[in-house]
């Protein structure tokens, strides 16, 4: 074992975890408005594919999965580094 992470104990695995979790749930393939209200209420907005949480524009399955990757799995690593307290490097 790498004597440089701490030992985690319930508490902090479980806020890592249900941390981990919230910032995965909020990224979802849907849709979102560009330039709210949309058209179908009046304005001048368009309805587009993609992450809702972001506003980023996604049309295939691959740019979600590189969207998750790319985008969210940074954002979730640094938390748990955080909330580890695992000095920044």
């Amino acid at each position: 074992m790498d004597d440089t992470l701490p030992n985690m104990d319930r508490e902090t695995t479980t806020r890592l975890f249900q941390s981990a979790k919230t910032e995965l749930m909020r990224h979802t393939w849907d849709t979102f408005v560009d330039d709210p209200p949309s058209v179908a209420a009046g304005g001048i907005g368009v309805v587009i594919p993609g992450c809702r949480a972001c506003h980023k524009r996604i049309n295939t399955n691959d740019q979600y999965l590189r969207h998750l990757s790319d985008d969210v799995l940074p954002v979730i690593l640094r938390k748990a580094f955080e909330i580890a307290g695992v000095p920044k490097v």
